[in-house]
Protein backbone atom coordinates (compact mmCIF):
# COMPACT_ATOMS: atom_id res chain seq x y z
CA UNK A 1 0.00 0.00 0.00
CA UNK A 2 1.58 3.30 -1.06
CA UNK A 3 1.56 6.53 0.94
CA UNK A 4 -1.35 8.01 -1.04
CA UNK A 5 -3.58 5.03 -0.29
CA UNK A 6 -2.63 5.15 3.38
CA UNK A 7 -3.46 8.87 3.55
CA UNK A 8 -6.82 8.30 1.83
CA UNK A 9 -7.64 5.49 4.22
CA UNK A 10 -6.73 7.66 7.22
CA UNK A 11 -8.93 10.48 5.92
CA UNK A 12 -11.87 8.10 5.44
CA UNK A 13 -11.38 6.64 8.89
CA UNK A 14 -11.05 10.08 10.46
CA UNK A 15 -14.26 11.25 8.80
CA UNK A 16 -16.06 8.14 9.97
CA UNK A 17 -14.73 8.69 13.49
CA UNK A 18 -15.70 12.36 13.34
CA UNK A 19 -19.28 11.55 12.37
CA UNK A 20 -19.40 9.01 15.16
CA UNK A 21 -18.17 11.61 17.65
CA UNK A 22 -20.76 14.11 16.41
CA UNK A 23 -23.43 11.46 16.75
CA UNK A 24 -22.32 10.74 20.32
CA UNK A 25 -22.50 14.45 21.14
CA UNK A 26 -25.75 15.10 19.28
CA UNK A 27 -27.50 16.01 22.52
CA UNK A 28 -24.93 18.75 23.15
CA UNK A 29 -25.44 20.14 19.65
CA UNK A 30 -29.23 20.18 20.10
CA UNK A 31 -29.00 21.81 23.53
CA UNK A 32 -26.56 24.47 22.24
CA UNK A 33 -28.85 25.17 19.30
CA UNK A 34 -31.90 25.60 21.53
CA UNK A 35 -30.08 27.74 24.11
CA UNK A 36 -28.65 30.12 21.49
CA UNK A 37 -31.99 30.34 19.68
CA UNK A 38 -33.81 31.16 22.93
CA UNK A 39 -31.18 33.71 24.03
CA UNK A 40 -31.17 35.51 20.67
CA UNK A 41 -34.98 35.45 20.54
CA UNK A 42 -35.28 36.86 24.05
CA UNK A 43 -32.67 39.53 23.34
CA UNK A 44 -34.49 40.52 20.14
CA UNK A 45 -37.86 40.74 21.89
CA UNK A 46 -36.80 42.59 25.02
CA UNK A 47 -33.78 44.67 24.01
CA UNK A 48 -33.90 45.41 20.27
CA UNK A 49 -36.11 48.40 19.50
CA UNK A 50 -38.86 47.88 16.96
CA UNK A 51 -38.63 49.92 13.77
CA UNK A 52 -41.71 51.26 11.98
CA UNK A 53 -41.73 52.44 8.38
CA UNK A 54 -44.06 54.71 6.48
CA UNK A 55 -43.95 55.36 2.75
CA UNK A 56 -45.44 57.84 0.30
CA UNK A 57 -45.09 57.83 -3.48
CA UNK A 58 -45.06 60.98 -5.59
CA UNK A 59 -45.10 61.52 -9.33
CA UNK A 60 -44.08 64.51 -11.48
CA UNK A 61 -47.06 64.54 -13.83
CA UNK A 62 -46.57 65.74 -17.42
CA UNK A 63 -48.42 68.76 -18.68
CA UNK A 64 -51.65 68.22 -20.62
CA UNK A 65 -52.59 70.81 -23.23
CA UNK A 66 -56.20 70.63 -24.41
CA UNK A 67 -56.45 66.98 -23.39
CA UNK A 68 -53.22 65.98 -25.15
CA UNK A 69 -50.20 64.76 -23.20
CA UNK A 70 -47.00 66.63 -24.04
CA UNK A 71 -44.55 63.75 -24.67
CA UNK A 72 -41.58 66.08 -24.74
CA UNK A 73 -42.57 66.96 -21.20
CA UNK A 74 -42.43 63.25 -20.29
CA UNK A 75 -38.82 63.05 -21.46
CA UNK A 76 -38.07 66.19 -19.51
CA UNK A 77 -39.69 64.68 -16.43
CA UNK A 78 -37.48 61.60 -16.72
CA UNK A 79 -34.46 63.82 -16.26
CA UNK A 80 -36.22 65.96 -13.67
CA UNK A 81 -37.03 62.90 -11.56
CA UNK A 82 -33.33 62.34 -10.89
CA UNK A 83 -33.02 65.96 -9.81
CA UNK A 84 -36.01 65.59 -7.51
CA UNK A 85 -34.45 62.55 -5.85
CA UNK A 86 -31.25 64.51 -5.28
CA UNK A 87 -33.18 67.46 -3.84
CA UNK A 88 -35.16 65.22 -1.49
CA UNK A 89 -31.95 63.70 -0.21
CA UNK A 90 -30.32 67.08 0.29
CA UNK A 91 -29.80 68.95 3.53
CA UNK A 92 -32.00 71.90 2.49
CA UNK A 93 -35.24 69.91 2.37
CA UNK A 94 -34.37 67.74 5.35
CA UNK A 95 -33.45 70.67 7.58
CA UNK A 96 -36.78 72.35 6.78
CA UNK A 97 -38.61 69.12 7.59
CA UNK A 98 -36.74 68.89 10.89
CA UNK A 99 -37.64 72.48 11.70
CA UNK A 100 -41.32 71.83 10.97
CA UNK A 101 -41.32 68.79 13.26
CA UNK A 102 -39.10 70.41 15.89
CA UNK A 103 -36.55 67.60 15.78
CA UNK A 104 -32.84 67.42 14.99
CA UNK A 105 -31.88 67.26 11.31
CA UNK A 106 -29.98 64.03 11.99
CA UNK A 107 -33.25 62.40 13.05
CA UNK A 108 -34.78 63.18 9.67
CA UNK A 109 -31.71 62.34 7.57
CA UNK A 110 -31.16 59.00 9.30
CA UNK A 111 -34.84 58.06 8.96
CA UNK A 112 -35.45 59.10 5.34
CA UNK A 113 -34.91 56.88 2.33
CA UNK A 114 -35.50 58.29 -1.16
CA UNK A 115 -35.62 56.14 -4.28
CA UNK A 116 -36.77 56.28 -7.88
CA UNK A 117 -38.73 53.15 -8.74
CA UNK A 118 -37.20 51.23 -11.64
CA UNK A 119 -38.32 52.28 -15.13
CA UNK A 120 -40.81 54.82 -13.75
CA UNK A 121 -40.92 58.45 -12.73
CA UNK A 122 -42.42 57.53 -9.37
CA UNK A 123 -40.40 58.56 -6.33
CA UNK A 124 -40.73 56.65 -3.07
CA UNK A 125 -40.23 58.57 0.16
CA UNK A 126 -39.84 56.33 3.21
CA UNK A 127 -39.05 57.00 6.84
CA UNK A 128 -38.12 54.39 9.43
CA UNK A 129 -38.00 55.17 13.16
CA UNK A 130 -38.91 53.58 16.47
CA UNK A 131 -42.12 55.67 16.54
CA UNK A 132 -44.77 54.91 13.89
CA UNK A 133 -46.33 58.36 14.35
CA UNK A 134 -42.98 60.08 13.77
CA UNK A 135 -42.28 57.98 10.68
CA UNK A 136 -45.56 59.08 9.12
CA UNK A 137 -45.04 62.72 10.10
CA UNK A 138 -41.57 62.78 8.56
CA UNK A 139 -42.90 61.43 5.25
CA UNK A 140 -45.95 63.73 5.16
CA UNK A 141 -43.89 66.79 6.03
CA UNK A 142 -41.21 65.89 3.49
CA UNK A 143 -43.82 65.67 0.73
CA UNK A 144 -45.36 69.02 1.73
CA UNK A 145 -42.02 70.82 2.10
CA UNK A 146 -40.69 69.43 -1.17
CA UNK A 147 -43.85 70.29 -3.12
CA UNK A 148 -43.78 73.88 -1.84
CA UNK A 149 -40.03 74.17 -2.44
CA UNK A 150 -40.34 73.07 -6.07
CA UNK A 151 -43.28 75.42 -6.59
CA UNK A 152 -41.57 78.45 -5.05
CA UNK A 153 -37.99 77.90 -6.19
CA UNK A 154 -38.43 76.32 -9.63
CA UNK A 155 -41.92 77.67 -10.34
CA UNK A 156 -43.06 74.11 -11.10
CA UNK A 157 -46.37 72.75 -9.87
CA UNK A 158 -46.40 69.22 -11.23
CA UNK A 159 -45.96 67.07 -8.11
CA UNK A 160 -48.86 64.76 -7.40
CA UNK A 161 -49.12 62.20 -4.60
CA UNK A 162 -49.74 58.67 -5.85
CA UNK A 163 -49.89 57.02 -2.42
CA UNK A 164 -50.21 58.83 0.90
CA UNK A 165 -48.16 57.72 3.88
CA UNK A 166 -50.08 55.46 6.24
CA UNK A 167 -49.63 54.83 9.94
CA UNK A 168 -48.08 51.39 10.27
CA UNK A 169 -48.58 49.49 13.52
CA UNK A 170 -46.56 46.43 12.46
CA UNK A 171 -42.79 46.81 12.80
CA UNK A 172 -40.57 46.20 9.78
CA UNK A 173 -37.73 45.05 12.03
CA UNK A 174 -36.40 43.21 13.86
CA UNK A 175 -37.64 39.86 12.55
CA UNK A 176 -37.92 37.66 15.63
CA UNK A 177 -38.31 34.34 13.72
CA UNK A 178 -35.36 35.16 11.48
CA UNK A 179 -33.13 36.06 14.43
CA UNK A 180 -34.16 32.90 16.28
CA UNK A 181 -33.17 30.78 13.28
CA UNK A 182 -29.85 32.63 12.98
CA UNK A 183 -29.21 32.17 16.71
CA UNK A 184 -29.94 28.46 16.44
CA UNK A 185 -27.58 28.08 13.48
CA UNK A 186 -24.83 29.94 15.33
CA UNK A 187 -25.30 27.68 18.35
CA UNK A 188 -25.13 24.55 16.20
CA UNK A 189 -22.05 25.74 14.31
CA UNK A 190 -20.23 26.73 17.51
CA UNK A 191 -20.94 23.42 19.23
CA UNK A 192 -19.93 21.40 16.15
CA UNK A 193 -16.78 23.52 15.82
CA UNK A 194 -15.78 22.92 19.43
CA UNK A 195 -16.44 19.18 19.13
CA UNK A 196 -14.41 19.08 15.90
CA UNK A 197 -11.45 20.92 17.44
CA UNK A 198 -11.45 18.64 20.48
CA UNK A 199 -11.59 15.62 18.18
CA UNK A 200 -8.65 16.82 16.07
CA UNK A 201 -6.52 17.68 19.12
CA UNK A 202 -7.25 14.42 20.93
CA UNK A 203 -4.19 12.20 20.39
CA UNK A 204 -5.09 9.65 23.04
CA UNK A 205 -5.60 5.98 22.23
CA UNK A 206 -9.04 5.00 23.44
CA UNK A 207 -9.40 1.40 22.26
CA UNK A 208 -7.22 -1.60 21.50
CA UNK A 209 -8.04 -1.05 17.85
CA UNK A 210 -6.40 2.40 18.12
CA UNK A 211 -3.25 0.78 19.52
CA UNK A 212 -3.02 -1.67 16.63
CA UNK A 213 -3.85 0.98 14.06
CA UNK A 214 -1.55 3.82 15.09
CA UNK A 215 1.32 1.96 16.80
CA UNK A 216 1.25 -0.96 14.35
CA UNK A 217 1.92 -3.50 17.08
CA UNK A 218 -0.18 -6.52 17.97
CA UNK A 219 -2.42 -6.44 21.00
CA UNK A 220 -1.39 -9.23 23.36
CA UNK A 221 -3.98 -8.56 26.03
CA UNK A 222 -5.93 -6.04 28.06
CA UNK A 223 -5.18 -5.21 31.69
CA UNK A 224 -8.42 -4.35 33.48
CA UNK A 225 -8.53 -1.20 35.61
CA UNK A 226 -10.26 -1.26 38.96
CA UNK A 227 -10.94 1.84 41.04
CA UNK A 228 -10.08 1.64 44.73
Amino acid sequence: MDNQEIQNEEIEINLAELFQVLKEHLHIIIISTLICAILVGAFTIFFVKKQYASTARIFPKPEVNEGVVDYSQINSNNSMTKNYVALLGGNNIQSKVAKELNVDTNVVSSALSISNETDTQIISISATTTDPQLSKKIVDTTVDVFTNEVKETLNINNITTVDDAKLQTSPVSPSVPKNIVIGGLVGAILSIGIIFIRFMLDNRLHTKEDVEKYLEIPNLGVIPYFED
